[in-house]
């Protein structure tokens, strides 16, 4: 076991288990565990030594999925509109590499969220499919809570109900292209700009 215990130094990448050395030698960091006076990693990382505080510590390999928080723009599929409400599945947080988002992907934006001013029918505003671009205004419950009420926030491609073409913008409204049926939406000012 001796001739495996071999001294590490900053930088070097090691797996969960690795020996990194003895507690009288550093203080446990971040990624490191105490097991019979020897210090060993739990993941897989770069080696972090902090010389002030006599410390080893670990970089983790992979970064963790991230996690919708409020203020954070997201992209969601419409999977129901109820009277008050619109369920959605969130695909993705706007700047975060295209990561998987790690918590529930369920979320919701009451008719109060959705613009400003009345809303007589949610289906008006959005249909089941649409992606919408929104902006996360609680996140400690399921579903998140979304609000689509600035300019930029509404659906940014959305499909005819007809004959599922994807839907032109003409204005306020949008137009199939393929059979001239005339939808509206609760529109964002980056329809069919943005990718996702």
């Amino acid at each position: 076991m001796d001739e495996k215990k071999r001294a590490v130094k900053e930088g070097d990448f090691v797996l969960p288990g690795d020996y990194l050395g003895v507690i009288e030698e550093y203080l446990p960091g971040e990624g490191v565990i105490v097991e019979d006076g020897n210090l060993y990693s739990t993941r897989a990382g770069w080696v972090k030594i902090d010389k002030d505080k006599i410390e080893i510590s670990l970089k983790p390999a992979s970064s963790t999925p991230p996690i919708p928080k409020v203020g954070d723009i997201v992209y969601a599929r419409v999977i129901d509109v109820k009277q008050q409400a619109v369920l959605l599945r969130m695909i993705k947080i706007e700047g975060k590499d295209n990561r998987e988002i790690a918590t529930s992907k369920l979320a919701g934006i009451h008719i109060s969220q959705v613009k400003d001013g009345f809303v007589e029918d949610l289906r008006n505003e959005f249909k089941i499919g649409d992606i919408v671009r929104a902006r996360v205004i609680t996140d400690e419950k399921s579903p998140i809570q979304l609000t689509t009420k600035d300019p930029d926030l509404g659906v940014v491609y959305a499909l005819c109900s007809k004959c599922r073409t994807p839907l032109v913008r003409k204005g306020n409204q949008l137009v199939c292209p393929k059979c001239g049926n005339v939808e509206t939406r609760k529109l964002s000012t980056l329809y069919r700009k943005v990718k996702i």
